[in-house]
Protein backbone atom coordinates (compact mmCIF):
# COMPACT_ATOMS: atom_id res chain seq x y z
CA UNK A 1 0.00 0.00 0.00
CA UNK A 2 1.33 3.47 -1.12
CA UNK A 3 -0.76 6.28 0.56
CA UNK A 4 -0.16 10.24 0.23
CA UNK A 5 -1.42 12.66 2.96
CA UNK A 6 -2.46 16.05 1.86
CA UNK A 7 -2.24 18.58 5.11
CA UNK A 8 -1.20 22.52 4.88
CA UNK A 9 -0.93 22.56 8.50
CA UNK A 10 1.05 24.80 10.37
CA UNK A 11 4.20 23.88 12.06
CA UNK A 12 2.77 23.26 15.38
CA UNK A 13 -0.50 21.01 14.02
CA UNK A 14 2.57 19.18 11.77
CA UNK A 15 3.69 18.02 14.64
CA UNK A 16 0.40 16.63 15.97
CA UNK A 17 -0.21 14.69 12.90
CA UNK A 18 3.01 12.89 13.35
CA UNK A 19 1.27 10.02 15.10
CA UNK A 20 -1.59 9.74 12.44
CA UNK A 21 1.58 9.84 9.58
CA UNK A 22 3.36 7.12 12.01
CA UNK A 23 0.40 4.93 12.59
CA UNK A 24 -0.51 5.11 8.50
CA UNK A 25 2.52 4.21 7.99
CA UNK A 26 2.81 0.86 9.63
CA UNK A 27 0.75 -0.65 6.50
CA UNK A 28 2.59 0.80 3.31
CA UNK A 29 4.83 3.69 2.42
CA UNK A 30 3.01 6.91 3.64
CA UNK A 31 3.88 10.35 1.80
CA UNK A 32 2.75 13.89 2.29
CA UNK A 33 1.84 16.89 0.44
CA UNK A 34 2.69 19.82 2.87
CA UNK A 35 3.87 23.48 2.82
CA UNK A 36 7.43 23.49 2.77
CA UNK A 37 8.08 24.13 6.82
CA UNK A 38 6.88 20.52 6.78
CA UNK A 39 10.32 18.86 5.32
CA UNK A 40 12.02 20.71 8.44
CA UNK A 41 9.62 19.24 11.33
CA UNK A 42 9.17 15.76 9.66
CA UNK A 43 12.42 15.55 7.44
CA UNK A 44 14.00 13.13 9.35
CA UNK A 45 11.25 10.69 10.47
CA UNK A 46 11.97 7.18 9.24
CA UNK A 47 8.84 6.24 8.64
CA UNK A 48 7.56 9.08 6.00
CA UNK A 49 8.98 8.13 3.05
CA UNK A 50 8.90 11.41 1.03
CA UNK A 51 7.56 14.85 1.63
CA UNK A 52 6.20 16.61 -1.59
CA UNK A 53 6.08 20.67 -1.19
CA UNK A 54 3.65 23.28 -2.03
CA UNK A 55 3.85 26.81 -0.73
CA UNK A 56 0.73 27.97 -1.83
CA UNK A 57 -1.88 25.39 -2.66
CA UNK A 58 -4.91 27.55 -2.51
CA UNK A 59 -3.67 29.89 -5.32
CA UNK A 60 -3.73 28.55 -9.45
CA UNK A 61 -6.97 27.22 -9.30
CA UNK A 62 -9.91 28.39 -11.46
CA UNK A 63 -9.27 29.58 -15.11
CA UNK A 64 -7.45 33.00 -14.38
CA UNK A 65 -5.46 31.96 -11.82
CA UNK A 66 -4.41 28.84 -13.62
CA UNK A 67 -3.18 31.07 -15.92
CA UNK A 68 -1.24 33.23 -14.17
CA UNK A 69 -0.29 30.91 -11.12
CA UNK A 70 -0.81 27.51 -12.07
CA UNK A 71 2.53 26.26 -13.64
CA UNK A 72 3.19 25.25 -10.07
CA UNK A 73 0.11 22.78 -9.45
CA UNK A 74 1.13 21.32 -13.07
CA UNK A 75 4.34 20.43 -11.89
CA UNK A 76 3.32 18.65 -8.76
CA UNK A 77 0.18 17.09 -10.56
CA UNK A 78 3.04 15.52 -13.43
CA UNK A 79 4.95 14.48 -10.38
CA UNK A 80 2.47 12.87 -8.12
CA UNK A 81 0.51 11.44 -10.82
CA UNK A 82 3.51 9.24 -11.95
CA UNK A 83 3.80 8.26 -8.06
CA UNK A 84 1.33 5.39 -8.74
CA UNK A 85 0.08 5.66 -5.19
CA UNK A 86 -3.06 3.54 -4.16
CA UNK A 87 -4.78 5.69 -1.89
CA UNK A 88 -4.76 9.52 -1.26
CA UNK A 89 -5.74 10.73 2.11
CA UNK A 90 -7.19 14.07 2.35
CA UNK A 91 -9.09 16.07 5.48
CA UNK A 92 -12.92 16.81 4.44
CA UNK A 93 -12.08 20.40 5.77
CA UNK A 94 -10.15 20.99 2.60
CA UNK A 95 -10.91 23.28 0.27
CA UNK A 96 -12.79 22.53 -2.60
CA UNK A 97 -10.50 24.04 -4.77
CA UNK A 98 -7.60 21.64 -3.36
CA UNK A 99 -9.67 18.66 -3.94
CA UNK A 100 -10.51 19.46 -7.43
CA UNK A 101 -7.47 19.66 -8.21
CA UNK A 102 -6.21 16.17 -6.40
CA UNK A 103 -8.97 14.53 -8.27
CA UNK A 104 -7.70 16.13 -11.66
CA UNK A 105 -4.30 13.58 -11.43
CA UNK A 106 -5.31 10.98 -8.70
CA UNK A 107 -6.16 8.12 -11.98
CA UNK A 108 -6.85 4.93 -10.26
CA UNK A 109 -6.03 5.93 -6.97
CA UNK A 110 -8.83 5.94 -4.03
CA UNK A 111 -9.36 9.24 -2.66
CA UNK A 112 -10.15 8.24 1.19
CA UNK A 113 -11.41 11.11 3.80
CA UNK A 114 -10.68 12.48 7.29
CA UNK A 115 -12.74 14.15 9.55
CA UNK A 116 -10.53 16.94 11.95
CA UNK A 117 -14.02 17.44 13.78
CA UNK A 118 -14.72 14.26 14.51
CA UNK A 119 -15.69 13.24 18.19
CA UNK A 120 -11.70 12.89 20.17
CA UNK A 121 -13.26 13.40 23.73
CA UNK A 122 -14.30 15.77 26.06
CA UNK A 123 -10.29 17.33 25.64
CA UNK A 124 -10.88 18.25 21.83
CA UNK A 125 -7.29 17.92 21.25
CA UNK A 126 -6.12 17.05 18.12
CA UNK A 127 -4.20 13.91 19.20
CA UNK A 128 -7.39 12.28 20.28
CA UNK A 129 -9.51 13.81 17.72
CA UNK A 130 -6.94 12.28 15.14
CA UNK A 131 -7.39 8.82 16.53
CA UNK A 132 -11.24 8.99 16.24
CA UNK A 133 -10.69 10.17 12.49
CA UNK A 134 -8.56 7.28 11.53
CA UNK A 135 -11.27 4.80 13.34
CA UNK A 136 -13.79 6.66 11.62
CA UNK A 137 -12.36 6.58 8.43
CA UNK A 138 -11.96 2.85 8.34
CA UNK A 139 -8.18 2.55 8.96
CA UNK A 140 -6.17 0.43 11.76
CA UNK A 141 -5.87 2.31 14.88
CA UNK A 142 -4.60 -1.13 16.78
CA UNK A 143 -0.77 0.31 18.75
CA UNK A 144 -2.15 3.54 17.58
CA UNK A 145 0.58 5.76 20.01
CA UNK A 146 -0.87 8.99 20.76
CA UNK A 147 2.47 10.81 21.34
CA UNK A 148 4.40 12.61 19.16
CA UNK A 149 8.01 11.70 18.52
CA UNK A 150 10.34 13.25 16.54
CA UNK A 151 13.55 11.42 15.74
CA UNK A 152 16.31 13.40 15.87
CA UNK A 153 19.03 12.41 13.36
CA UNK A 154 22.97 11.65 14.50
CA UNK A 155 23.99 14.57 12.66
CA UNK A 156 21.48 16.84 13.79
CA UNK A 157 21.82 16.42 17.73
CA UNK A 158 25.49 16.69 16.88
CA UNK A 159 25.38 19.86 15.58
CA UNK A 160 23.03 20.55 18.37
CA UNK A 161 25.00 19.57 21.51
CA UNK A 162 28.14 21.53 20.12
CA UNK A 163 26.32 24.74 19.63
CA UNK A 164 24.54 24.59 23.01
CA UNK A 165 27.27 23.39 24.67
CA UNK A 166 29.16 26.73 23.86
CA UNK A 167 27.15 28.29 26.33
CA UNK A 168 27.60 26.02 29.12
CA UNK A 169 26.15 22.81 30.63
CA UNK A 170 22.44 24.49 31.72
CA UNK A 171 21.28 26.30 28.73
CA UNK A 172 17.39 27.43 28.62
CA UNK A 173 15.43 27.95 25.44
CA UNK A 174 13.25 30.90 25.17
CA UNK A 175 10.44 31.14 23.09
CA UNK A 176 8.66 34.54 23.03
CA UNK A 177 6.77 35.00 19.99
CA UNK A 178 4.62 33.29 17.63
CA UNK A 179 2.90 33.39 14.45
CA UNK A 180 1.39 37.02 15.73
CA UNK A 181 5.02 38.58 16.06
CA UNK A 182 7.18 37.35 12.90
CA UNK A 183 5.35 39.21 10.58
CA UNK A 184 7.18 42.30 9.23
CA UNK A 185 4.32 44.61 9.38
CA UNK A 186 2.14 43.67 12.53
CA UNK A 187 -1.59 44.66 12.82
CA UNK A 188 -2.01 43.26 16.03
CA UNK A 189 0.17 42.79 19.75
CA UNK A 190 1.44 39.02 20.56
CA UNK A 191 -1.62 38.02 21.87
CA UNK A 192 -0.12 35.07 23.17
CA UNK A 193 2.86 36.42 24.25
CA UNK A 194 4.43 38.20 27.71
CA UNK A 195 5.74 41.68 27.77
CA UNK A 196 9.78 42.22 27.90
CA UNK A 197 9.35 43.22 31.26
CA UNK A 198 7.50 40.13 32.14
CA UNK A 199 10.25 37.94 30.37
CA UNK A 200 12.93 39.80 31.68
CA UNK A 201 11.52 39.65 35.00
CA UNK A 202 11.40 35.89 34.62
CA UNK A 203 15.05 35.32 33.33
CA UNK A 204 16.53 37.83 36.67
CA UNK A 205 14.58 35.05 39.13
CA UNK A 206 15.95 32.41 37.47
CA UNK A 207 19.40 33.67 37.12
CA UNK A 208 19.43 34.44 40.52
CA UNK A 209 17.85 31.38 42.13
CA UNK A 210 21.51 29.41 39.58
CA UNK A 211 19.17 27.35 37.86
CA UNK A 212 20.47 28.41 34.32
CA UNK A 213 23.90 29.55 32.70
CA UNK A 214 22.90 30.78 29.61
CA UNK A 215 19.14 31.33 27.77
CA UNK A 216 18.61 31.44 24.33
CA UNK A 217 16.33 33.68 22.82
CA UNK A 218 14.45 31.66 19.62
CA UNK A 219 12.35 32.80 16.52
CA UNK A 220 12.53 34.27 12.94
CA UNK A 221 14.46 37.54 12.02
CA UNK A 222 11.19 39.76 12.33
CA UNK A 223 10.77 38.58 16.18
CA UNK A 224 14.29 39.55 16.77
CA UNK A 225 12.27 43.05 18.52
CA UNK A 226 11.29 41.44 21.24
CA UNK A 227 14.34 39.67 21.54
CA UNK A 228 16.19 42.90 21.61
CA UNK A 229 13.34 44.53 23.64
CA UNK A 230 14.19 42.00 26.76
CA UNK A 231 17.15 42.24 26.47
CA UNK A 232 17.55 45.83 26.85
CA UNK A 233 15.35 45.40 29.75
CA UNK A 234 17.86 43.10 31.88
CA UNK A 235 20.57 43.94 33.75
CA UNK A 236 24.06 44.44 31.47
CA UNK A 237 25.28 41.60 33.72
CA UNK A 238 21.92 39.23 32.92
CA UNK A 239 21.96 40.12 29.23
CA UNK A 240 24.87 39.30 28.56
CA UNK A 241 24.09 35.71 29.16
CA UNK A 242 21.19 35.84 27.10
CA UNK A 243 21.74 35.18 23.60
CA UNK A 244 20.29 36.46 20.49
CA UNK A 245 19.35 33.61 17.92
CA UNK A 246 16.12 35.20 16.30
CA UNK A 247 16.85 34.01 12.73
CA UNK A 248 19.54 32.32 13.27
CA UNK A 249 18.04 28.77 14.18
CA UNK A 250 15.77 28.04 11.20
CA UNK A 251 13.52 25.30 11.89
CA UNK A 252 15.16 22.90 10.81
CA UNK A 253 17.97 23.36 13.68
CA UNK A 254 14.95 23.06 16.16
CA UNK A 255 15.09 19.56 17.16
CA UNK A 256 18.36 19.10 17.37
CA UNK A 257 18.91 22.30 19.90
CA UNK A 258 15.77 21.20 22.17
CA UNK A 259 17.38 17.84 22.59
CA UNK A 260 20.72 19.72 23.80
CA UNK A 261 19.35 22.82 25.97
CA UNK A 262 18.03 22.02 29.44
CA UNK A 263 14.42 22.89 29.02
CA UNK A 264 12.35 25.58 26.96
CA UNK A 265 10.46 28.02 28.36
CA UNK A 266 7.39 29.03 25.44
CA UNK A 267 4.67 30.77 24.10
CA UNK A 268 1.62 28.80 23.01
CA UNK A 269 3.09 28.16 19.22
CA UNK A 270 4.65 25.43 16.93
CA UNK A 271 8.37 25.67 18.36
CA UNK A 272 6.46 24.26 21.80
CA UNK A 273 5.17 21.05 19.86
CA UNK A 274 8.95 20.79 18.20
CA UNK A 275 10.51 20.70 21.71
CA UNK A 276 7.83 18.75 23.33
CA UNK A 277 8.17 15.93 20.43
CA UNK A 278 11.95 15.65 21.13
CA UNK A 279 11.52 15.12 24.36
CA UNK A 280 12.98 18.34 25.89
CA UNK A 281 11.27 19.52 29.24
CA UNK A 282 8.98 22.42 28.89
CA UNK A 283 7.11 25.21 30.60
CA UNK A 284 4.38 26.38 28.08
CA UNK A 285 2.21 29.57 28.86
CA UNK A 286 -0.89 30.05 27.33
CA UNK A 287 -3.40 32.64 27.86
CA UNK A 288 -5.68 33.12 24.87
CA UNK A 289 -5.58 29.52 23.70
CA UNK A 290 -7.06 26.50 25.95
CA UNK A 291 -4.38 23.95 27.28
CA UNK A 292 -6.97 21.00 27.06
CA UNK A 293 -7.07 21.56 23.49
CA UNK A 294 -3.38 22.75 22.78
CA UNK A 295 -0.60 21.62 25.44
CA UNK A 296 2.29 19.87 23.26
CA UNK A 297 2.63 16.51 24.58
CA UNK A 298 5.77 14.44 24.26
CA UNK A 299 7.99 11.78 26.04
CA UNK A 300 9.31 14.60 27.98
CA UNK A 301 7.47 16.54 30.92
CA UNK A 302 5.43 19.43 29.87
CA UNK A 303 4.00 21.99 32.68
CA UNK A 304 1.38 24.37 31.46
CA UNK A 305 1.20 28.19 33.07
CA UNK A 306 -2.06 29.41 32.53
CA UNK A 307 -3.19 32.85 32.66
CA UNK A 308 -6.63 34.30 33.72
CA UNK A 309 -9.13 36.44 32.36
CA UNK A 310 -12.64 36.64 32.54
CA UNK A 311 -13.10 36.37 28.73
CA UNK A 312 -10.69 33.58 27.64
CA UNK A 313 -10.21 31.30 26.15
CA UNK A 314 -10.92 33.46 22.90
CA UNK A 315 -8.82 31.98 20.64
CA UNK A 316 -10.86 30.75 18.28
CA UNK A 317 -13.88 33.43 18.58
CA UNK A 318 -14.49 36.86 16.98
CA UNK A 319 -12.85 38.63 20.98
CA UNK A 320 -9.71 37.08 19.68
CA UNK A 321 -9.45 38.86 16.80
CA UNK A 322 -10.73 42.64 18.37
CA UNK A 323 -8.21 41.91 21.74
CA UNK A 324 -5.95 44.44 21.89
CA UNK A 325 -5.41 44.31 25.74
CA UNK A 326 -4.50 40.96 26.43
CA UNK A 327 -4.89 40.90 30.01
CA UNK A 328 -5.37 37.22 30.49
CA UNK A 329 -1.70 37.31 30.11
CA UNK A 330 0.14 40.67 30.55
CA UNK A 331 -0.96 40.80 34.25
CA UNK A 332 0.68 37.81 35.19
CA UNK A 333 3.44 38.83 37.80
CA UNK A 334 6.81 37.91 38.19
CA UNK A 335 6.21 35.47 40.92
CA UNK A 336 3.75 33.50 39.35
CA UNK A 337 6.00 32.51 36.41
CA UNK A 338 8.59 32.24 38.33
CA UNK A 339 6.51 29.43 40.08
CA UNK A 340 5.62 27.96 36.92
CA UNK A 341 9.39 27.51 36.25
CA UNK A 342 10.59 25.73 39.61
CA UNK A 343 7.15 23.50 39.16
CA UNK A 344 9.11 22.55 36.14
CA UNK A 345 12.63 22.39 37.33
CA UNK A 346 11.58 20.38 40.47
CA UNK A 347 10.70 17.43 37.35
CA UNK A 348 14.12 17.87 35.74
CA UNK A 349 16.51 15.14 35.89
CA UNK A 350 20.42 16.20 37.55
CA UNK A 351 22.84 17.54 35.41
CA UNK A 352 25.91 15.62 35.59
CA UNK A 353 29.09 16.49 37.04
Amino acid sequence: MKRLVVNFARVGDMVLLSPLLRQLGRSGRIELLTRPWGRAVLGEQPWLGAIHQLAKPHRGHGFPGSLFFGAPLRELAATLRASAFDEVVVFRQESKQVRGWLESWLGSATLRELDANAPGGATRHPLDIYRAALAQGGFDVEGYDPVPRLEVSAASLAKGRARVGALGARVLSIQAGSSLTHRLFRKRPNLKGLTPAQWAGLLERIFAAGDADAAILHGSAPEGREARAIRAALPAAIGARVHDWTGDAPLEQLPGIFSAVRALISVDTGPAHMAAAVGCPSLVIFGPSDPARWQPRGPGPVEPLVGSAPCQFCVETTAFKRCRSNICLNTLPTETLFAGWRRLAARLEPVPA
